[in-house]
């Protein structure tokens, strides 16, 4: 089976270059930096990878704020001073005494996995360049525990929505992937694979409302690839009769995730704009 024909049984829709990126990552022993707008599958890539590994997914979401020692472990206090009110000599500052947290795991791991390091952006500029080590050299240096080397090669997926400008360092360091959202051919085809069921009229008139809802400049979340999915099958459950200008307000909630939104919508459905 080609990996293309891999990506379709874990219901991704992969791109030629997608499929090359992937072949790169594994041959090369790189990471890969995935950078678009929220919801274009960028994290779905990431899980899509693990189950055509047959791998464990370990995942690391960012944040403002997030530390080296959230990401890589930190030592057992309560164990410490357990074992230090013993009076036995032993030395605290050993493995024994770590607990790992997910990209320490990563390493550690004697089968290789899946690490995936979420909206990478979010998280400082201080955050990003403690990633470096293990990014380049496939390591990280622990104080007294000293440099710890991968014990099998894993898939390092850092993604980005752009919220932020990332250092040059981090991209020569990664394969880089620009994910937009599909165009209208390989959405038909993306919610075929995950709703099968749904008549082909109803999927083009899905997609064409979808298309205008991100097109619309007064929406400030555009409708991800998974709630353009939620919603045919939401169709098929209930009725292609709800793509019909009355009842499909009822639906709206799949698709406006923010009071704005809603009322962005509702005023493009009462004006022919969203359906016409």
């Amino acid at each position: 089976m080609s990996l293309e024909d891999k990506f379709k049984s874990a219901k991704y829709l992969a791109s030629k270059e997608i499929v090359t990126i992937a072949k790169l990552a594994n041959t090369l022993e790189k990471p890969i930096l995935i950078e678009g707008p929220p919801g274009t599958g960028k994290t779905s890539f990431a899980s899509a990878i693990a189950e055509i590994n047959n791998s464990k997914l370990y995942r690391i979401q960012c944040y403002e704020g997030i530390t080296a020692e959230q990401v890589i472990g930190e030592y057992n206090y309560q164990k410490q001073l357990i074992e230090i009110a013993r009076k036995n000599g032993k030395d605290v500052f050993t493995p024994e005494y770590f607990i790992a947290r997910p990209l320490l795991q990563v390493l550690q791991s004697e089968e290789a996995s899946v690490l995936l390091i979420d909206e990478v952006d979010r998280a400082d500029e201080e955050f990003e360049a403690f990633l470096l080590e293990a990014l380049g050299e496939n390591q990280i240096t622990v104080p007294e525990l000293g440099t710890i080397k991968a014990k099998s090669q894993s898939t390092i997926i850092l993604t980005s929505n752009g919220t932020r400008e990332l250092s040059g360092a981090l991209r020569r360091r990664s394969l880089y992937l620009a994910l937009d959202y599909p165009d209208k051919k390989r959405e038909q085809e993306i919610i075929k694979i995950h709703v099968p069921e749904l008549d082909k009229n109803i999927c083009t008139k899905i997609i064409d409302m979808i298309g205008k809802i991100r097109r619309t400049d007064a929406i400030t979340q555009a409708p991800s690839i998974s709630e353009t999915i939620d919603f045919a099958k939401a169709i098929v459950m209930l009725g292609s009769e709800y793509m019909d200008k009355e009842r499909v307000s009822q639906l709206l909630g799949l698709l406006a995730k923010n009071p704005s939104d809603l009322q962005t919508l509702e005023i493009m459905l009462k004006s022919d704009k969203l359906m016409g």
